[in-house]
């Protein structure tokens, strides 16, 4: 076992080096059981100790954890409750592949996803035609960690969309970030692939989860592009270079924790009282970004997913915005845990 106080802040990813920090403001000893492992074992100072993995509690149950990994357990759990989202079926490389063609048909554009993956990896967006759909279904098995399966969901209908984390914790709502896909600006001179290997050699960049923001895969961008890869945009011009916003995709982060409206906040931690998970993220897709007087048909808002295990550094350290202190939050919430 490792001394999280040991470990030096630069060999930390920034969730757990904001732990480590946390932890040490308190008073609070805390062990890795070995260096980088997400698994942590806690000791208050009240004579108790109690062990977590990275964000997820201990009073978090296996069952509400296996569901909350089984995106399709996940999918017909909402749906018991009225939840609005896309239409989703599972598929391997061997079966379903059927209803996956007959959901491309019917909505012209689906998401193929890890069915147990996380952090974005895996997943391709806008796929159109069958050859798509073989090459993403494959892409993505390789990426499921416990079942040769995977997710193909209905792409969301609104040309533009935007991508809504919502952090709850002990079933209260805590903070949420718009998570915005990687992209580069046209100066008129270089191309997009130069743009982003430009923007790839910014000091902003670096490891995923260790640095301010993370590299831009640059096959992943070739593949989502296709031609447009190769071409000059004008000067000013947004080019979006992934379909993915997660932040280990290369996405930035604005925070969005004062702009929800209320419907919004209170269905996420329904959501999250329902799955049993008592630190979460909840992911929406939106066609506008939220204000706190939008209805639910203007920002038509559809929840994709539901984290066990989210990141809770991607609100005290956003990208534009404010800290929300949601790590402090976590282990105030590690603080009330009663153990026998």
């Amino acid at each position: 076992m490792i001394d999280l106080q040991t470990i030096k802040e630069s060999e930390l990813n920034r969730g757990m080096l904001l732990l480590q920090r946390e932890f040490k403001r308190r008073g609070w000893r805390a062990w890795l059981a070995y260096q980088g492992s997400p698994i942590c074992y806690i000791d208050r100072g009240d004579n108790k100790r109690l062990r977590i993995f990275s964000t997820t509690p201990p009073t978090t149950s296996y069952a509400a954890a296996y569901v909350a990994n089984d995106k399709l357990a996940t999918y017909a759990l909402l749906d018991s409750i009225g939840v609005r989202q896309l239409a989703s079926v599972s598929v391997s490389n061997k079966y379903g592949k059927g209803e996956a063609q007959q959901l491309l048909s019917q909505v012209g554009s689906v998401v193929v996803k890890p069915f147990d993956g996380g952090h974005g990896k895996g997943i391709t967006v806008g796929v159109t035609t069958e050859q798509q759909l073989d090459d993403a279904i494959t892409y993505a098995v390789t990426f499921t960690k416990s079942a040769q399966r995977v997710i193909v969901q209905a792409q969301y209908r609104h040309e533009t969309s935007y991508d809504i984390r919502i952090a709850c914790i002990d079933g209260k709502y805590q903070a949420a970030i718009w998570r915005v896909p990687a992209r580069v600006w046209g100066d008129g001179t270089h191309t997009v692939r130069e743009l982003v290997e430009i923007e790839n050699a910014s000091p902003r960049r670096g490891e995923p989860y260790y640095a301010p923001l993370a590299r831009i895969d640059v096959d992943r961008a070739a593949q989502f592009l296709g031609n447009i890869y190769e071409t000059t945009p004008e000067g000013g011009q947004e080019v979006t270079v992934l379909g993915v916003a997660n932040y280990g995709a290369g996405g930035e982060l604005v925070d969005v924790t004062d702009d929800l409206p209320k419907w919004m906040i209170k269905e996420a931690e329904t959501v999250s009282m329902t799955a049993e998970l008592y630190v979460s993220g909840v992911d929406y897709m939106t066609a506008k970004v939220p204000t706190p007087e939008m209805t639910r048909d203007e920002l038509d808002a559809v929840i994709i997913e539901i984290n066990k295990c989210p990141s809770l550094a991607i609100h005290d350290l956003p990208t534009q915005g404010e800290p929300r202190g949601a790590v402090a939050a976590y282990v105030d919430y590690l603080a009330t845990i009663v153990i026998t």
